[in-house]
Formats: structure tokens, sequence, C-alpha cells
């Protein structure tokens, strides 16, 4: 099975790419031999698929899990976590994640507040066909997509600016909410390598108020371009060889939802649903991970000075 995994060594990184760069699918994972074994960067998914490719990876290069000894997370999700269970049951390796995600990454049920999922069922019981949403159960979700969410049982935090010694690499950790509340990236500066985790990739990530929306992940945007880095290597997808490009297109997609909302404005005022369903074509997502997505981008258009509501209708300033 070892010859299905994709590996790749990029600048001395080596790389387990996921079988599938979108969600479900688990995130990337970067490893990193030294003397005493190896630590790795994002565990990646504990669906029932997921510790064989991650074995599989391991083998193809030439490691053993039971070697690993230093785990560090980009953020407490389901696809670049879920595997600490499984893994607990082989080792006790030490875990870092940012200090705003150790309660997600200790107790995963946090996790309903920081996708807002009471702030989404709020926002959708305006809707007359309220479907099975009312009852939308995220680890019943994260499980249904074969991508369950566990939780680890020891962690060290990470802070803005710290250094992290793996190997022969020095990463700066590099705060940068939108999509979670401790969401960080990596950088090695003698590389100029970044490992952006969910903010740039294939697809661009979900966001909602309480992990940064859409104002963290612009403001985080710009923290990585103003980095200079050659070389991004996402949680999910390729590696990136024009970093300033990958981070634009990014940007570029997120304002391209707000100017969605902007030509529906145009028309009239509407109610919060009537965007919401302007904005995302597809029902199944309009729920989840849509009212959180929505609802950041009108909290921008909202500081800005763009928009304001009235009541249940929201209309662009000086309309209506």
């Amino acid at each position: 099975m070892a010859d299905q995994v994709y590996c790749q060594d990029i600048k001395g990184l080596l790389t387990i790419f996921s079988q599938k760069p979108d969600w479900p699918g688990s995130a990337n994972r970067f490893v990193i031999p030294d003397q005493q074994g190896f630590c790795m960067i994002d565990v990646g998914c504990g669906g029932p698929s997921c510790p064989g490719h991650l074995l599989d990876g391991l083998e193809k290069l030439g490691l053993n899990l039971l070697d690993l000894h230093t785990v560090v997370l980009s953020h407490a999700h389901p696809d670049h976590m879920g595997a600490m269970s499984w893994i607990l049951e082989q080792i006790t390796p030490r875990v870092f994640i940012h200090h705003l995600d150790v309660v997600s990454a200790l107790d995963p049920t946090n996790l309903i507040n920081t996708f807002d999922i009471p702030l989404s069922k709020r926002l959708w019981a305006a809707s007359k066909d309220p479907g099975p949403y009312p009852r939308f159960d995220l680890f019943n979700f994260f499980g249904d997509c074969g991508c369950t969410m566990t939780g680890a049982r020891e962690v060290e935090e990470l802070q803005e600016g710290q250094v992290l010694n793996l190997g022969d690499f020095s990463f700066e950790v590099i705060h940068t909410p939108g999509h979670s509340p401790g969401h960080v990236s990596f950088f090695d500066r003698k590389r100029r390598l970044l490992l952006a985790g969910d903010l740039v990739g294939s697809v661009l990530a979900w966001y909602n108020p309480t992990s940064g929306g859409v104002i963290g992940y612009l403001d985080s945007l710009d923290k990585l371009e103003a980095l200079e880095a050659e070389i991004i290597l996402p949680a999910h997808g390729p590696a990136m060889e024009d970093a300033r490009q990958g981070i634009q297109k990014m940007r570029d997609k997120l304002l391209k939802r707000e100017a969605i909302l902007l030509e529906g404005l145009e028309e009239g005022p509407k109610t919060f649903l009537e965007l919401n369903a302007y904005l995302f074509q597809v029902p199944e997502i309009r729920f989840f991970p849509g009212c959180g997505n929505t609802e950041s981008h009108l909290n921008k258009l909202e500081r800005d000075g763009v928009i304001h509501r009235t009541g249940d209708l929201i209309s662009l300033t000086g309309q209506g």
C-alpha cells in the first residue's frame, strides 16, 4: 500500500500528502526526522482509512510511528488532529498548539462554539423550511464525513512569535486566525518556507465570527504576505512555488464573496437568509458553513460602514 502514498522532500521537509486535497480529506502531514526520532506537524483525520495512510507514508519515508516524539498542531480541527486518539493508544508524544485552541484540543465539544453552531441555528430559525438543521450535530457531521474529531490528553501552548526548533528547521509561530481562533502558520526564514495551514491552499477555508471571520482571515493573509515567503506548503493541496500568488488567490476569493453580497444588496434590502442563499448556491452548505461565512462578511461590511441592519432587513448604507 505504501507505493500509493505520495510523499515529497521539499527543502528538507518530508511531506505525506493527503489522498484528496479537499474536505473531508485529511490535512497533509509534515515530518522532520532528528536524532531522537522525528517530529510531525499535523497528524490528519481520525477516520477509518486515515491511520493506514499515515502508517504507509511513514513506511515509505523509512520511519516508525513509535519514534514520533513531538506533534505540533496548526489548529484544533478534525482533519488536522483527529488521529490524536489513535496515536495516543500507541505512544505519548509532546503536543503543541496555540493557546487559543487549547480548550478545543482538550475538549473537542468546544468546537461547537468556535464554529458558531449556536449562532447558525439562531440565524436559521427564520427559515420557512428549516429541515434537519435545528438538530444539527457537529460531531455526527464530522463522523459522517469520515473525519472524526478526537482530542489530546495534554498539550503545551504555542505563542505568537515563538520559534520552534524542529530538527534542522527553525519555525516562527505566526498567529493567523480566521479559520480557527488559534490557527497558526509556521515560517522558516532561512528557507523562506511557509506552512500556511488552512489559510492558503487548493480551496478557501471555512471562517466564522468566533474564529476570526473574514476580518481575521484578510488580516492573516496580509501578515503572511509580509513574510515574503518563496514556497508555501498548504495543509490541503500541493506545494505552491509562487507564495505571493497563492495568498492573492485566497484574498481574491474572499473579496469576490463580498462583491456578490453587495451585488445582491444593490437590488434592495434583504434578509440574512436571502443573502446567504444568494452567496451559496448549493443548498447543502447554506447552513454549515454558509451561515458563519455570510455573517462574517456582514460583520465586516457593517464595520466598514457599507451596510446597516434594521430589524430583519440588511441594507446598503443610505439605501431605503
